[in-house]
């Protein structure tokens, strides 16, 4: 844990238009500074930074937060990790807590086993950049139409066709082979000694998000099998938490906010030559929950690039499963039969690629149409197989309206009834009661609010005000501990730090709309802020009335007995106590 008052001067430390800058070019407009978002690709620049606050917010995206938050979102850092960065930058020293003696051996070998793959990995770079042996692997690049730019880029290496030419390295380095074991790097013998764990092979090496080498993907240059081997699980190593090129692919996916995945390290090296930057690959394994919650923070979107063969398509359903119950959109780019994304692009070029990727379908429309041409679908046998197949898939679509839509497409294409699907899914059909809370009533809720919020963020006599009604009267339970809080800052007459105010919000996406309240103050200039005030309450009076005739309506049409009749009644008196206190 970093003590709050720590963390509280690298906030005032941290300026924050000096941080942003290191990554956007900012230009001074009105109060605030204005660039192209690091976040989306746009022409318009639409991102804000307000120094007098200390936070910053996209119209564009929608991204807003303080120095911290920023930090967090551009290099994929946690809340901790982004603190200590901001800490180095500044020159602010974080205390190092006392650790137990177990957790400091188990950080010790952490960084040992950091240190030896970055000796590998140098070790193996420069046996393929010169000298005889690694002129083979140099000859398969070039076959492969790798350059020298592209092979340093990815820091690609070659494991010589020696059984111990690692194992040697090491030891004249005076480093422990027992720590190298445990990477996979060497393997110890039954006799005693160690032999190398990879050999006569071209070798990838794989990144963690702060771009330490932490395994490798060995790659045969002949047909010999096994094709690829990759380093073993390790205390550094998790295969299912780590994507191939995701280090090199940041900045591309926040700007585009999509990603492609792909399988192999050579579908990831074809696409990044053909230009396409936001890609990466999974290490050997099935794509996994941990996958996409790494992905979610620089992308909103994914582009699935699997083999067209039988492999391949089980790969996308096992993936579709996880987008689904992630609720995280995908698209399946479906390639021609016998080919893969290497060789597409080898073949027929970047244009027909794009060309693929523009005709890609949602995840969930591709299992269903490949769903549909294995069977029979005219039959009733036929259709009670798909419907088998597809109810608990359905079931994983945590959106209802989405689930919906795709619960009428299958019903349509099956030529079935809707109700039919329903019982497959073990669902109810739902109830058509017309929606109450008419959109045109959430949107002047919103707006009342909104505004007054706005207003509290300039004009102190608005708090006064907020606060001689009482803001539990006015504003929703998600948004009281802002207002709670910049009440007690004017109270006490002590400025407000607007990151720390932020940073109390748990929803980034409430952070992010609070964050764009605050941002822009030109519209608030000159304004009759009492009348202002008085404003929003009566549009907030008028529809507390309007919730209130509506719950009950609903009151009248339920069991006295029920549990929703007394809860009905406990929100109508609370709508009544703040009418009365708004009127």
């Amino acid at each position: 844990m970093i003590p709050d008052e720590i963390i509280r001067e690298i906030r005032e430390r941290a300026v924050i238009l000096e941080v942003i800058s290191d990554y956007v070019v900012l230009k001074k407009s009105g109060v605030n500074y204005l660039g192209l978002c690091p976040f989306h690709s746009e022409k318009t620049p639409s991102f804000n930074v307000n120094t007098a606050k200390g936070i910053y917010h996209c119209f564009g995206c929608g991204v807003g937060g303080d120095a911290i938050s920023f930090v967090m979102r551009m290099e994929g850092l946690s809340f901790p990790d982004a603190v200590k960065f901001l800490a180095r930058k500044v020159g602010v020293v974080i205390p190092e807590r006392a650790v137990p003696a177990s957790e400091k051996r188990l950080r010790d070998e952490r960084e040992c086993l950091y240190e030896v793959h970055e000796i590998a990995a140098k070790f193996y770079e420069d046996l393929l950049r010169g000298g005889v042996p690694g002129a083979a692997c140099r000859n398969y690049l070039e076959k492969r139409g790798v350059d020298e730019e592209t092979s340093r880029l990815y820091g690609l290496g070659y494991a010589p066709d020696s059984w111990d030419a690692l194992t040697r390295f090491l030891e004249r380095k005076k480093f422990p082979l027992a720590e190298a074991e445990k990477v996979g790097l060497v393997r110890s013998r039954e006799r005693g000694g160690y032999y190398d764990g990879f050999r006569n092979r071209l070798l990838f090496p794989i990144r963690d998000t702060h771009g330490r080498v932490i395994g490798f993907g060995g790659r045969v240059l002949d047909d010999s099998l096994p094709k690829y081997l990759n380093s073993p699980e390790s205390p550094v190593y998790h295969k299912s938490e780590v994507l191939f090129g995701l280090g090199m692919a940041k900045q591309a996916m926040r700007e585009k906010g999509e990603a492609f995945i792909v399988e192999g390290y050579f579908d990831h090296l074809a696409l990044y030559r053909a230009g396409v930057r936001n890609v990466v690959a999974t290490c050997g394994t099935a794509l996994t929950a941990a996958h996409l919650k790494l992905l979610r923070r620089f992308a909103g979107k994914a582009y699935l690039l699997f083999d067209a063969d039988k492999a391949g398509k089980k790969a996308t359903v096992r993936s579709m499963e996880i987008f689904l119950q992630e609720n995280f959109p995908a698209r399946v780019v479906q390639m021609p039969a016998g080919e893969d994304p290497d060789s597409y692009l080898e073949k027929y070029g970047s244009n027909a690629f794009e060309g693929l990727v523009s005709a890609a379908v949602p995840v969930f429309e591709f299992f269903f149409r490949d769903l549909c041409s294995q069977e029979d679908i005219g039959s009733v046998e036929g259709k009670v197989k798909v419907l088998e197949e597809l109810a608990p898939r359905l079931r994983k679509i945590p959106d209802a309206v989405e689930r919906d839509l795709y619960l009428r497409e299958v019903a349509r294409f099956l030529g079935i009834e809707e109700n039919d699907v329903r019982r497959k899914m073990g669902k109810e059909e739902p109830s058509h009661a017309p929606v109450r809370a008419p959109k045109e009533r959430r949107k002047a809720s919103a707006g009342a609010e909104e505004m007054l919020l706005s207003l509290m963020g300039k004009y102190p006599e608005v708090v006064r005000l907020v606060a001689e009604f009482g803001p539990a009267q006015i504003f929703r339970t998600e948004v009281l501990p802002v207002v709670e809080s910049i009440i007690q800052h004017v109270a006490e007459k002590k400025r407000i730090d607007w990151s720390q105010l932020l940073d109390s919000v748990a929803s980034s996406e409430e952070r992010s709309r609070l964050a764009a309240l605050f941002i822009s103050e030109e519209h608030l200039e000159e304004m009759d802020v009492s009348k202002a005030f008085d404003q929003c309450r009566r549009t907030l009076d008028r529809i507390a009335l309007q919730q209130i005739k509506e719950l009950g309506l609903k009151l009248a049409q339920s069991d006295p007995e029920s549990d929703s009749y007394h809860d009905l009644l406990r929100r109508i008196d609370s709508l009544r106590a703040k009418k009365s206190l708004l009127t």
